[in-house]
């Protein structure tokens, strides 16, 4: 099926499609409509990506590869690796950072529920920015931290999975601030000008973690060409 969807755009992005004008170019966007149409999901990757190439359809010859079975004992030790590492992820500090500052987000959401319907506009955005990001960004770090961790030396320093992970969720830190700040300017509330605060030493964490972050392209939103 020939489109012009951008390959790999929604890998990068906050997942806020109703505000997202990359919609009508994004396959993951498509495939999530197509199921909310027909609710079947090889159905919708049809509909959004056209049906599978059939088998015998193509003349490249195929190679088969052998592949040894692993024994009992390997099994157990690659398990045990897989525990250690997402062991580690979870105790990382900027994972265990970004929990911390979800919990108190929550706290704060909980205990000035009416600000949601406030009468003004510019508030209720600022509120709906931080209520979007505040689950977000702790699963793109734990993203990053763990492609960071899966890496080989072949891997471009730069345009990489956890850069390009990281980037986003620095995004997110950058206007969950901006938000935070209009919050409590708007309402005087000490506790959302202290959550401000923390968003930007949190932010400040990251960059330094990620210092190449900034430098990564993400397809569709930091190129030139549209």
């Amino acid at each position: 099926m020939l489109t012009d969807r951008i390959d790999f755009i929604s890998e990068y992005c906050d997942r806020w499609c109703e505000r997202c004008a990359f919609t009508s170019r994004c396959s993951a966007y498509a495939v999530q409509a197509a199921l909310g149409m027909c609710g079947d999901l090889t159905e919708a990757l049809q509909l959004a990506v056209g049906r599978p190439m059939e088998a015998g359809t193509t003349s490249r010859p195929v190679t088969r590869i052998q592949v040894a079975r692993p024994t009992p004992q390997e099994i157990l030790a690659l398990e045990a690796q897989v525990e250690a590492h997402a062991r580690r992820i979870k105790e990382a500090p900027l994972t265990k950072n970004a929990m911390e500052v979800a919990i108190a987000e929550h706290r704060w959401f909980h205990a000035h529920a009416a600000i949601r319907e406030s009468d003004d506009a510019v508030v209720r955005e600022a509120m709906a920015i931080v209520s979007w990001d505040s689950t977000f960004i702790g699963g793109k770090l734990a993203r990053a931290l763990h492609g960071r961790e899966s890496s080989d030396q072949d891997d471009d320093p730069i345009q990489n999975d956890w850069n390009g992970s990281a980037k986003i969720a620095l995004i997110s830190l950058e206007r969950s601030e901006s938000a935070w700040q209009t919050i409590a300017q708007a309402t005087g509330d000490a506790a959302a000008a202290e959550l401000a605060s923390t968003m930007g030493r949190f932010r400040a964490e990251v960059e330094e973690a990620f210092p190449f972050a900034r430098l990564f392209q993400r397809p569709g939103f930091d190129e030139c060409e549209r």
